[in-house]
């Protein structure tokens, strides 16, 4: 499983505005190297997920429709990869004639289960905070060595 690129610049959106309480499309866009236009249709999906709340208008932007400590990284993937499943035939159930027997698709929904569990353990509100003090982590690393060698 591979989340396609819609789902990493939709965690990156949510972890920006879960340090920042409001922002416009072009600010995370900017901070997270996200093509402008690209994040609006993102936005859009996370909206009608009631994930983020839009705002138009001089005073507007996006927000967060929840508190960060309230959104899972399985809320974002599930509002736009959909449902965490490995096989297609867990999104169909029926479609697979061997599914009543088949071992592989009993290991296969405990795996995929097991992930989904681990996404929703962490939110948004822990992330921002370990980006908080990775981002505090890289900026004295880059005071105290020039930014030269590795890290």
């Amino acid at each position: 499983m591979q989340l396609t690129r819609q789902g990493d610049y939709a965690m990156r959106a949510i972890l920006f505005l879960a340090a920042s309480p409001q922002a416009r499309i072009q600010e995370i866009a900017r901070a997270q190297f996200v093509p402008k236009e690209y994040l609006a249709k993102i936005v859009q999906k996370l909206s009608q997920a009631g994930i983020v709340t839009t705002h138009r208008g001089v005073g507007g932007g996006i927000t967060l429709a929840r508190p960060p400590e309230e959104i899972t990284l399985l809320d974002v993937v599930e509002a736009i990869e959909g449902p965490v499943a490995l096989n297609s035939c867990f999104i169909r159930p029926g479609e697979c004639p061997r599914e009543s027997y088949c071992a592989i698709h009993a290991e296969l929904e405990h795996i995929g289960n097991t992930l989904a569990r681990m996404f929703a353990n962490v939110n948004f509100a822990d992330l921002a905070k370990k980006e908080a003090a990775l981002c505090k982590g890289a900026k004295a690393w880059r005071l105290e060595t020039g930014g030269v060698g590795e890290m």
